[in-house]
């Protein structure tokens, strides 16, 4: 697909149709999609997101069998736009959209409903969610700590650790598992998103064809220096996230230059533990960030885990009392914020 769209900026009618015919029946007809382009939901680097109104059953409620995707039938949809025409951004889409195709619907995962060409453009359809966790996370800074609902957090992580199982199921690594990458839904429904990075059926993958635009500070010692990507960089990144979630959004590695990140994470050094994680949820970060991957839990191991504290008889006093209990044994974690860049250059020679 992505040589067909490449060839030239405004395709003929011959290679309207074999797009189509590539495409199979993800594509959606012009005339069934509305774009607000006056309603933006957001705006990234290569894409824009805006909000819009898909016209009877999507493409993935036609393809698939299952009960849950009938409801995207004339529904408002977030379109995700590419900004410009360059090889790397329409890449970028493509690879999104060949690895929604494979997930095709998980509950924790945001649905592709379908996807189209809009002025030349690749463009993709999905299901829509209310807010993303980053900002959701930021906004509980306003409350006291005693009013943020412990139960909520653990059922976010819970269900960010099961879609994540899923995705490694389908042989998938996400490669950027941030909390900027979870949508949330009103009833706090948690969605993985953005497989703008992802590998696909390569639980190896090295070398010069990866992106050397990735997200440093969610990365693994051996991503950083190998280039080695599987379900347990992945891992790593979900205990960057579980940081990021329990410190409120602050930015991981705060006060510290992405150059410098490598040589205090091979000194043994790791984050310190934020204010509102326990020892038990500081303990499940750390093991996420083991230096040996294989000692490493997988996502399995860990929805396990969260489960039992979702499940747990002990409720919100415990938490905080082991929280206050936690406060007097440590140190809380740095405060200082550091507005770096998500997507920063991966070169050896400056890391």
């Amino acid at each position: 697909m992505f040589s067909i769209i490449k060839r030239q900026n405004q395709p003929s009618n011959e290679d309207d149709i074999e797009v189509k015919e590539v495409s199979d029946a993800l594509f959606i007809e012009n005339e069934k999609l509305i774009v607000h382009y006056d309603k933006p939901l957001g705006t990234g680097v290569c894409s824009a997101v805006y909000r819009g109104f898909l016209s009877g059953l999507a493409p993935l409620a036609k393809l698939s069998s299952l009960v849950e995707t009938q409801k995207f039938r004339d529904c408002e949809v977030a379109v995700k736009h590419a900004l410009h025409f360059g090889d790397h951004e329409v890449e970028q889409l493509f690879r999104e959209i060949e690895a929604m195709r494979i997930l095709e619907y998980d509950r924790n995962v945001i649905s592709m409903l379908g996807w189209r060409m809009i002025n030349d453009k690749p463009a993709i359809v999905f299901e829509l969610a209310q807010e993303d966790l980053l900002r959701y996370i930021k906004m509980q800074r306003l409350k006291d700590k005693k009013e943020i609902q412990f139960k909520t957090i653990i059922s976010i992580l819970w269900q960010i650790a099961k879609g994540m199982e899923f995705i490694a199921s389908k042989n998938i690594i996400h490669r950027d598992l941030a909390a900027r990458n979870v949508l949330l839904t009103n009833d706090f429904q948690a969605k993985i998103s953005d497989f703008g990075l992802a590998v696909i059926n390569n639980l190896d993958m090295k070398g010069s064809a990866l992106s050397k635009r990735l997200p440093v500070r969610w990365l693994s010692i051996e991503a950083i220096v190998e280039k080695l990507f599987s379900e347990k960089s992945d891992v790593w990144a979900f205990g960057v996230l579980m940081f990021e979630v329990f410190s409120l959004g602050q930015d991981p590695y705060a006060g510290i230059e992405t150059r410098q990140i490598l040589s205090f994470l091979r000194s043994g050094e790791r984050m310190s533990r934020p204010e509102l994680a326990t020892n038990e949820m500081y303990e499940m970060m750390c093991r996420c960030w083991e230096e040996n991957l294989e000692t490493r839990p997988k996502f399995e191991e860990l929805v396990a885990k969260l489960y039992d504290v979702l499940e747990g008889e002990s409720g919100y006093s415990k938490y905080y009392e082991e929280l206050e209990l936690s406060q007097e044994q440590e140190g809380s974690g740095p405060s200082n914020v550091n507005n770096s860049e998500a997507l920063e250059v991966l070169d050896d020679d400056s890391l």
